[in-house]
């Protein structure tokens, strides 16, 4: 069977017999994949720092049934300091988490996780002024790029577009303040600079959001929403986001 090359992300692994790893990758060329990666668990394996969570590397391995064999991987970004802070640790996590739950096997995406590699290069490197920006931001260029964009331009009750000040999980978008009690589930308020940020992220690239300064329970506030909102769509919960939120009220 022919050998496949790709670069890749390493979004998830387990241990797998004595010394083997089962790695879940987001590739490039071939989308979300499982592979075994043998040996990789003793301390001088040479694959050692190319086959760890967070990884990216170029990937040589022969394709099968179930999962693929790795036959090479060469490191190309370790994102290292995502293992030094746990806060930024979570936070990564849970992008991981979400690119897990988001996509199915050998479904492609390469867009998204050249998205992905830009915002865990920028939170690695500590180049952002609130992380939680550039995670509101990814979460929601996700979620359009799957197709479930919400509305943000005007109320989902009465269509005007002025006085938006709440946000609604069940109707996909905004409502304003006279039609909020005519809206069913769970409202998230919003004031004018959050809802100007809510916009921002499906607007502007993430080389943009990174200087954007906001309220740190702001930013909190649109992560939450998107995550819930997130999660409504996919009909799957990421427990990283969960773990991260323990971590801020321990």
């Amino acid at each position: 069977m022919a050998l496949i090359k790709t670069k890749g992300l390493i979004i998830r692994e387990q241990p797998y017999k004595e010394q083997d790893k089962i790695l879940t990758i987001f590739t490039e060329d071939e989308g979300k994949i499982q592979c075994i990666a043998r040996g990789v668990r003793r301390q001088k394996s040479g694959l050692l720092a190319s086959t760890q969570i967070f990884a990216y590397s170029e990937f040589v391995y022969y394709p099968g049934k179930n999962f693929g064999i790795i036959n090479q991987a060469n490191l190309i970004e370790a994102f290292y300091p995502l293992r030094t802070d746990l806060t930024k640790m979570a936070l990564a996590s849970y992008l991981l988490d979400l690119m897990y739950n988001a996509y199915e096997f050998y479904q492609k995406s390469p867009e998204i996780l050249k998205l992905l590699l830009h915002v865990l290069f920028y939170i690695s490197g500590g180049k952002a002024r609130n992380d939680l920006v550039l995670v509101g931001a990814f979460q929601m260029k996700l979620v359009s790029y799957l197709g479930y964009r919400p509305v943000l331009e005007r109320c989902m009750v009465c269509q005007h577009d002025q006085d938006l000040t709440h946000f609604s999980i069940e109707q996909n978008g905004l409502v304003c303040r006279d039609c909020r009690e005519q809206s069913p589930g769970y409202l998230y308020k919003l004031n004018p600079a959050m809802l100007e940020l809510l916009r921002d992220f499906l607007k502007q690239p993430i080389k943009q959001l990174k200087d954007r300064e906001i309220d740190p329970a702001e930013a909190l506030k649109l992560s939450d929403l998107l995550d819930h909102y997130i999660s409504c769509c996919i009909g799957k919960s990421s427990k990283a986001y969960a773990f991260y939120k323990t971590m801020l009220n321990p």
